[in-house]
């Protein structure tokens, strides 16, 4: 029986609690305890003539020594059958430049540029295009010239699922990358790590169990001839982003797709002094383009953010409703403190998995501070929205 010296509003806001944890539990963090601990596929070490040729597409705006240090990285993968296509944001002469010096060091290198004059379209989707038709490989592989790479099985472990019998119903590998957040400054460096673990974490989670809508443009591989089945980048010709997110959701399903998240496989973008601002860039462009991705994951995500609200409120509340009995109080207390464990203990784990400081205590502030973060960070934003469009110069 219920005591009478206890509001009966007491126990029921402490219920409410408990079924929000348990909600916590069951649907909010599952795609992050999933993206934490799903299996990568492995390459087959007795049967390498079973993997396709692969091309490697580099976009390059950077300078010529983080250039040629990348390509010479690449050049060292440790995978059977693999060239290079370097598409470079140049002119021709810069161009003829760069293929000069990297030819004569390398035999399955190609380089080809972007015009500068290009303008009313997306420039990064319109390097990849060059560089998927010069490319000759069964697979290409996108990524970009600042970058740092982490072992010699990077592009082994990316392009392990199209290898084997049943790597011929593979089209799409999900990798991914980070920026390298020691080039960060101020405060909330900290918060902007714990976001993006978690934002990765979310469509990662989603992938692993069979549901992919995204992926990373700087780690990505797939089947040329997907590319040219769905016309490229045809559908979203009118964006400048949606290259690794819409493109993605078009051509994946949980059959013909992989991810591969590990430690030899994650990938380290460096913007050196913009890193603040890069972060910022790509955090509204994902933002502007989920309003075409499929609704679930957002869902999740904005459910798991209003129960940091909604847990702590109902049992303060029913904690203060309970007094002058200790016993709503501590049972509040023992709640909550399993609630923020929780979260505690699923974070580290993600981070771990993907590379990022395992914050501790931490955590739970940026728990409760990510619904308000996000909302003002949309506020700033809105009005740059039209600048994702490519009739926006």
């Amino acid at each position: 029986m219920l005591s009478l010296d206890i509001p009966l509003v007491s126990y029921i806001l402490l219920a409410v609690a408990v079924l929000a944890v348990s909600a916590a539990y069951f649907y909010g963090l599952r795609a992050y305890s999933r993206a934490a601990r799903f299996s990568c596929p492995e390459l087959p070490d007795n049967d390498p003539d079973s993997c396709p040729k692969a091309s490697v597409i580099v976009y390059s705006q950077s300078d010529e020594d983080i250039l040629e240090a990348t390509v010479a990285a690449i050049m060292e993968q440790d995978y059977p059958d693999f060239e290079v296509v370097v598409v470079c944001d140049a002119s021709a002469s810069q161009a003829e430049t760069i293929s000069d010096k990297l030819t004569a060091l390398y035999d399955n290198i190609h380089v080809t540029f972007v015009q500068p004059g290009s303008h009313n379209l997306s420039r990064r989707k319109l390097a990849n295009t060059i560089g998927i038709k010069a490319a000759k490989g069964e697979v290409v592989v996108t990524t970009v010239a600042n970058i740092s790479i982490p072992s010699e099985r990077w592009l082994r472990g990316l392009l392990a699922p199209f290898c084997g019998e049943s790597g011929r119903h593979v089209d799409v590998s999900l990798g991914l990358s980070r920026i390298d957040f020691n080039e960060m400054r101020g405060p909330w460096k900290w918060y902007r790590q714990f976001d993006s673990v978690l934002t990765n974490a979310l469509w990662v989670g989603y992938a692993a169990a069979g549901k992919p809508y995204r992926g990373d443009g700087y780690n990505l591989a797939f089947r040329r001839s997907v590319f040219f089945a769905h016309k490229g980048y045809a559908k979203t010709i009118n964006l400048h982003n949606g290259d690794d997110d819409l493109f993605i959701d078009e051509i994946s399903t949980g059959a013909n797709t992989r991810v591969v998240v590990d430690g030899d496989s994650i990938l380290t973008t460096e913007w050196g002094d913009s890193a603040n601002r890069v972060w910022s860039i790509r955090k509204a462009r994902y933002s502007f383009t989920a309003r075409w991705l499929p609704k679930a994951p957002f869902v999740r995500s904005n459910v798991m953010m209003g129960l940091q609200w909604l847990v702590p409120a109902s049992l303060v509340v029913g904690a203060l409703l309970g007094l002058p009995s200790i016993w709503p109080a501590v049972a509040a207390l023992c709640v909550l403190l399993f609630f923020w464990g929780m979260e505690i203990f699923h974070y580290r784990r993600v981070a771990a998995r993907f590379g990022a400081v395992r914050l501790w205590w931490g955590v739970v502030p940026f728990w409760f501070w990510r619904p308000v973060g996000d909302f003002f960070f949309r506020y700033d934003h809105r009005s740059s929205r039209k600048k994702n469009f490519t009739w926006q110069r």
